[in-house]
């Protein structure tokens, strides 16, 4: 039996969805299809699912298939944007050096081609991922590198407003499937790890527990206390988000905190936000961690007046115009970021810090998601081939 849920289009309920949603019946289980069965492929491949699994076929429906198992295959979880997919495809050519096969689910593709989805009957449960049309076994995978998906712009600012959130919810619920169900399998990284290690309060507690230096912090949405560390630090403060920005199409950099911006500082009750004591600096890091491999760039921020605060400024595409060098770190240095990365239970990241004049090495934050393949770009570092290398390992 099939019940609906509606979700309004723009205009109105008078052009409603009615999205299915399979119920229990009293015949028990999914509904059969004697039809042709529908293979598994991988890049190319005829591939077949594990014995005495369901496989999809015409129609959607499902059958038992009894196919040999064949080599198992890497799954990326991302989207479609130039950035990622060239950076997929760095990733994709180095695992085919070690023999190996990946593909793409991407999300933002969900009103297309790409989609998740849980099936069961009495015979057992599958796990189905539908990639450009082609669908796979999510059991068959034998690792999981996992960017930062995100819904297509069609949802993110789907009207009426107010069904936005039910709509990002159910998304989130489908993909936490994969990071509950598949949790035993190698993650890059694992999600549950991600949610915990991108809170910036809880970097900042195991930073500081290891030793790494930081800047005089204040997180908060008391105006009281805002005016309070404005004060104590001489008016020299930053201001910086305190989660990932939500808004579609936009960055909110770091800032300077202005008189003019105190002035409005009843505005912070509205979101919490960073206020950090600003540091002087000679040059900026930016540490692509990857497993046990470190790939530390110099960026020269301090050239450029539009890049001397917030280096992120002056983007371009697949790039950023600041300027950028392969560098060294102290062994000292090294051994607290592994230390930190080992703590938050993250295998890649991507860390950034402050060199001061005086030589001091100033922790900012990891973003378990970052960019680097802007740094491979820039540097000709082989950042691809060590996460190929930490997927196969």
């Amino acid at each position: 039996m099939f019940s609906k849920f509606t979700i309004p289009q723009k205009g109105g309920d008078c052009g409603a969805v009615h999205l299915p949603v399979l119920r229990g019946s009293s015949g028990g289980g999914l509904p059969h299809n004697d039809g042709d069965v529908q293979r598994h492929r991988r890049v190319g491949q005829h591939v077949g699912s594990s014995r005495g699994n369901f496989v999809p076929i015409s129609g959607g429906a499902l059958c038992p298939s009894f196919f040999e198992k064949e080599d198992v295959m890497i799954l990326t979880v991302g989207n479609s944007g130039v950035y990622e997919v060239a950076a997929f495809a760095e990733v994709r050519d180095a695992l085919r050096e070690f023999g190996e096969e990946t593909v793409l689910f991407k999300q933002d593709k969900c009103l297309e081609s790409d989609h998740l989805s849980v099936a069961s009957n009495d015979e057992g449960m599958l796990f189905i991922a539908t990639i450009d049309g082609v669908s796979y076994n999510l059991k068959d995978f034998s690792a999981i590198y996992y960017l930062h998906p995100h819904l297509p712009k069609e949802l993110l600012n789907y009207e009426p407003a107010e069904y936005r959130q039910f709509i990002h919810r159910q998304f989130e619920e489908m993909r936490r499937v994969l990071w509950s169900v598949f949790r035993h399998k190698k993650w890059i990284n694992d999600p549950w790890k991600v949610m915990m290690a991108e809170n910036k309060a809880y970097q900042m507690s195991v930073a500081r527990r290891i030793g790494l230096a930081m800047p005089a912090t204040l997180i908060t949405s008391d105006p009281d206390k805002v005016r309070k560390f404005y004060g104590d630090n001489g008016g020299d403060v930053v201001v910086k988000l305190f989660a990932m920005s939500p808004v579609l199409n936009k960055v909110v950099y770091t800032n300077r905190v202005t008189l003019e911006h105190m002035k409005q500082v009843e505005s912070v009750r509205r979101s919490p936000s960073i206020f950090q004591a600003r540091v002087e600096k000679e040059y900026e890091l930016r540490i692509t961690v990857v497993g046990n491999e470190l790939f530390p760039v110099k960026i020269l921020s301090q050239r450029d007046e539009e890049t001397a605060l917030d280096w992120r400024r002056k983007p371009k595409l697949n790039d950023f115009e600041v300027r950028m060098e392969p560098t060294d770190l102290p062994r000292d240095i090294q051994e607290r970021i592994h230390s930190f990365m080992d703590a938050v239970g993250l295998r890649f990241g991507c860390i950034d810090m402050i060199v001061t004049p005086k030589h001091e090495y100033v922790f900012l934050e990891v973003n378990p998601s970052g960019q680097w393949y802007f740094v491979q770009v820039r540097t000709h570092l082989k950042i691809a081939q060590a996460i190929a290398r930490l997927l196969v390992s």
